[in-house]
């Protein structure tokens, strides 16, 4: 890094030879002679010691936080602080050269030390300082250790700014590097917030030390420093929330000068097209900032326009820290918004494009005035008559700039045209596409999982009875087809009791599964406003019930999570009844969202129609429900709202959002994401959205090509995940070098795959090749060079989280029970057996069932032997009754299972008709006792039990079975003790040792603990 900043104007002096001593921040030296240089004119007037103490207390004091502190220095830098001379005067002071950046004492060091008394010392990897000021900490880890940019960079968060705060008041930015990626970010900021520095000019596939070395030329170039330092660090400390600095990602710096240099060339308009979810309204922010700062622009007026309230609600702090309230206005009448442009106010103005209807004609004529248009490709239309036109009549010379995730070119709307010059290419005046985006990171990709919804009806019958009912009423045509067109719509198929349960119930299996599990929440999109409260309301039933209780226990952060609804109420008389409890004020929407967004709040459903589709930025929503038709642009902006990134607060990364489809769009969304300014296919989404059929076909495909690879392997069973199967599979590919790059390459593939379709019931019966495959590309890794294992490192993350997720993930969605059995002749012979055990014979008139039967049918025989076999309520009826329901839990995928489901089904079907012949002999069925005691102490909990019933199986099984251990005398002693120790049991538990559950589990654990 050194070595690439040298020829941008850095001298290099090594920390240890820097004239400092190692509790100093500042080169005071340095920093002396570059006021004495930059301030010819006045600083003889001026006592330049305690100048440069005054500086250096500043830098070093931190008492307000480093936000604030970090504030105040950089004002002082950009020249906004005076200081008072010996002749009584105050001066701005000049202490760096913006206009000349090489003109600066420009030093970047290499082991730079700080410390003071009672700290341990720290040694910062590189600093780059300008006129003796460190603006520029970096921290960097070698390419071939197991750290990587990360682990540099919370080093930067967690150990240097925190112990040593005041070498970062100065700070304009702090970078992380391991040599193959390089990230900015200001020092403490979430890992999510640092971002990679290119250029939209540059190759989208630069990668590694190449794209480090472009980045450290981009980023760490003076002029890049000192801009960023002048006009793009920009803080919101106003008050109302947590202190922040903002740095701009490089499309934004990119788009935000473009803006500039067209307003200072009297350009009239430009277009900007930057994809959904990669801060739009930042952007707007640093141009305005931009623009307000520059001289040459006289002072003009900004408006900030949207076609909702909060357009920038978030960061309108960012102007009242910067220039105070006086120069930021948020009219809340039309009558106060055309009061402001005619009375010339300049400075930023944040409204609606609703506030200028009946603005009338040159309302101000002034030409200093720009309009940054946000979601640009909406309510803006070049007709007279739309508020769009009326805008544009009322400020004829102004400059209109739209940003815009989803342009459109349609007969009603062009965005291109309305915004775009035609001298730029495609008229649009910089763009960051969807797969920059991806590929920086700065979103996520989205995944579309399709859950279809299905339904049968006779419309025969339906007809008939349809008829029947309008001939009993005597309604004549005009009045069946009233009927037919009012009920015969798609609302009723939603509107379906049993449809809205289904929905409803697999988007709380779905949430439950996975999602709720990474500390992400949901946002379901219903089809109208009555829906959207219905679906709130049975998701909230669901959420309550035991199976969910089950999984917030289980993950142990709440005891109850909920659902809200947010759908547009009005105010006037004329609104339905039934709606105006769902109305939310102004304040209540916020309060809201802030809980919404809150990792821990219990709010973990927002239910809409048509609300927050646009410009709620939830980055830690994983998943959006889609059960409501949608086209073009509506759709594509409802899609990207799971794609910003994430990381919880306990390190979990967002890597994709998901959008469960339950209308079947993917066509449409195909459409939504075409590139209007591209032709055929090439104008798809860059990979933004996935269908979820997709990915699993190319993990079935990568698989077989991994299959076909090792199939003339001797001795290798791939369903054998084990040691030797390890071992023979590395075997061949040490002995084929060729084999194991092929195998290499198809194992990452499978690896990025995996994480985003493990839970698809599709790839299941693949889980155990894809952990041996793991396994052995493991075992690659470990031998490979120390190049290739930083390569190969990011690899082996999804790996880690499948192993994670295999530990506490429970839920996956269950195949049909009535799924045909695939078997084989060993299969036929299992299934005769026990066809002749819980089927009765038939008679010789009959012919035999050739059927082969589904497992729902095998295990209802069991049952129905079952229930005439054995007594219910005994502790043998509850044994058998539990490995039924285990049966009717598992999934059958393949001729392997069917078989394992067979031999298991036959063993209880054995143990059952065993049971009818000898009623008084126990029956061991297996060593899950925990799971049918806990099933016994469920069946027969008292009211109130508050206790786990697993936590109560499991003691009981460790006491009963160390309780046995013992030596005992007889077996009357030992079965006493085996009593006692389990009446111990349920009084430490606070429950009566009489009665049940303990009856029952005593039954239980006599049956089949004591068995001689």
């Amino acid at each position: 890094m050194i070595h690439w900043s040298l020829p941008m104007g850095w001298g290099f002096t090594a920390g240890r030879s820097l004239p400092r001593e190692t509790t100093q921040t500042v080169l005071a030296g340095q920093l002396r002679d570059a006021i004495v240089r930059l301030n010819p004119e006045v600083i003889d007037g001026f006592d330049m010691d305690a100048v440069v103490e005054e500086i250096i207390a500043t830098v070093n004091a931190v008492e307000g936080g480093l936000v604030r502190a970090n504030e105040q220095v950089l004002e002082l830098l950009r020249g906004h602080k005076e200081f008072r001379g010996s002749d009584g005067v105050w001066h701005a002071l000049k202490v760096i050269d913006f206009e000349h950046p090489t003109t600066n004492t420009l030093v970047v060091s290499d082991e730079v030390t700080i410390t003071i008394p009672g700290k341990t010392p720290r040694r910062f990897d590189l600093v780059y300082w300008a006129n003796g000021l460190p603006l520029v900490v970096v921290e960097v880890k070698s390419p071939t250790a197991k750290s990587g940019w990360a682990d540099a960079a919370r080093e930067i968060n967690d150990v240097y700014a925190t112990e040593y705060p005041w070498f970062f008041t100065p700070n304009v930015f702090a970078v992380a590097s391991d040599g193959l990626k390089l990230r900015f970010g200001a020092a403490g900021a979430p890992l999510n917030l640092w971002q990679p520095f290119r250029s939209t000019d540059d190759d989208e596939n630069l990668s590694g030390q190449a794209d480090v070395q472009r980045s450290v030329e981009l980023l760490l170039n003076p002029a890049t420093v000192l801009d960023m330092l002048a006009n793009f660090a920009l803080f919101d400390t106003s008050g109302g929330g947590a202190d922040k600095k903002y740095l701009p990602r490089y499309p934004q710096m990119e788009a935000a000068h473009l803006i500039h240099r067209r307003v200072l060339a009297d350009g009239k308009k430009g277009l900007v097209w930057h994809h959904q979810g990669s801060g739009k309204t930042l952007l707007m922010v640093f141009a305005a900032s931009l623009l307000l700062a520059d001289t040459r622009t006289e002072s003009p007026t900004i408006i900030l326009l949207s076609d909702r309230t909060q357009l920038v609600r978030q960061t309108s702090g960012v102007f009242t820290s910067a220039m105070g309230d006086a120069y930021f206005h948020q009219p809340s009448t039309s009558k106060e918004l055309r009061s402001l442009l005619a009375d010339d106010v300049r400075g930023v103005i944040s409204t609606t494009v609703h506030k200028f209807a009946d603005a009338g004609k040159n309302l101000s004529t002034r030409r200093n005035i720009i309009v940054l248009v946000d979601e640009a490709h909406r309510t803006q239309s070049s007709e007279e008559e739309s508020l769009a036109g009326q805008m544009r009549a009322a400020l004829p010379h102004a400059k209109f700039f739209g940003m815009t995730g989803t342009p459109v070119r349609n007969l009603a709307t062009n965005t291109f045209a309305l915004f775009g010059e035609e001298t730029d290419p495609n008229r649009v005046l910089h763009r960051y596409s969807v797969s920059r985006s991806l590929q920086d990171e700065a979103t996520v990709p989205v995944m579309l999982d399709p859950h279809p919804v299905t339904f049968e009806m006779n419309d025969q019958a339906l007809q008939a009875e349809f008829d029947q009912f309008a001939d009993e009423f005597d309604l004549d045509d005009p009045d069946r087809e009233t009927l037919s067109r009012k009920f015969g719509r798609l609302t009723s198929v939603f509107a379906n009791p049993e449809r809205i349960h289904t929905v409803c119930q697999d988007i709380v299996d779905h949430y439950l599964a996975g999602t709720y599990r990474n500390g992400l929440k949901a946002q379901v999109v219903a089809y109208n406003r009555e829906l959207a409260v219905a679906y709130t309301d049975k998701i909230n039933e669901l959420l309550a019930g035991f199976e969910a209780s089950q999984v917030l226990a289980e993950v142990g952060k709440h005891d109850r999570i909920t659902a809200e609804v947010n759908i547009h109420v009005s105010d006037a008389k004329t609104e339905e009844a039934a709606m105006r409890p769902y109305r939310l004020s102004e304040v209540d929407e916020e309060d809201q969202k802030r809980r919404f967004l809150t990792p821990d709040d219990p709010l973990c459903f927002l239910v809409v129609t048509a609300k927050l589709m646009t410009g709620f930025d939830a980055p830690n929503e994983g998943v959006l429900y889609l059960d409501k038709p949608m086209k073009a642009h509506n759709l594509f902006q409802t899609i990207t709202r799971p794609n910003r990134t994430w990381v919880s607060p306990a390190g979990f990364v967002k890597t994709t959002g998901v959008v469960v489809d339950y209308i079947s769009l993917a066509e449409e969304v195909q459409r939504a994401v075409v590139d209007p300014t591209s032709e055929g296919s090439a104008g798809k989404g860059g990979g933004f959205v996935t269908d979820l059929t997709d990915l699993v076909a190319e993990f079935r495909t990568t698989f077989a090509r991994i299959e076909d690879l090792l199939a003339d392997v001797d001795g290798l069973d791939l369903t054998a995940h084990g040691y030797e199967s390890v071992r023979v599979i590395n075997g061949f590919l040490d002995a084929n070098p060729d084999a194991a790059e092929v195998f290499s390459k198809n194992y990452r593939l499978l690896a990025r795959l995996y994480p985003l379709i493990n839970t698809d019931k599709r790839v299941a019966k693949y889980q155990d090749g894809f952990g041996l495959f793991g396994s052995a590309y493991t075992t690659l890794f470990k031998k490979s060079s120390d190049e290739e294992r930083k390569e190969r490192l990011g690899e082996l993350g999804p790996m880690v989280l499948e192993i994670i997720n295999a530990h506490v993930h429970s839920f996956s969605v269950a195949a049909s029970q009535e799924e045909a059995l695939v078997l084989d002749a060993q299969g036929i012979t299992i299934l005769k057996e026990l066809l002749a055990l819980v089927r009765p014979k038939p008679d010789k008139d009959d012919s035999e069932d050739k059927r082969p039967p589904s497992a729902a049918e095998i295990l209802d025989q069991i049952k129905a032997a079952l229930e005439k076999g054995v007594e219910p309520g005994s502790a043998k009826y509850t044994a058998l009754a539990e490995r039924i329901r285990q049966l009717r839990d598992r999934i059958i995928q393949n001729a392997q299972d069917a078989l394992e489901f067979l031999a298991e089904a036959l063993r209880v079907a054995r143990a059952i008709v065993n049971a009818e012949k000898h009623p008084d002999e126990a029956v061991v069925l297996d060593d899950d006792h925990v799971g049918v005691l806990t099933r016994i102490i469920h069946d027969h909990a008292p009211p109130g039990l508050t206790v786990t019933e697993r936590n109560l199986a499991e003691e009981i099984d460790h006491v009963v079975k160390r309780t046995l251990a013992q030596s005992w005398d007889n077996a009357e002693a030992r079965n006493r003790g085996v009593r006692r120790a389990t009446a111990a049991v349920f009084r430490r538990y606070m429950l009566k040792p009489v009665g049940e559950p303990y009856g029952s589990t005593v039954a239980y654990v006599e049956a089949h603990y004591l068995v001689d």
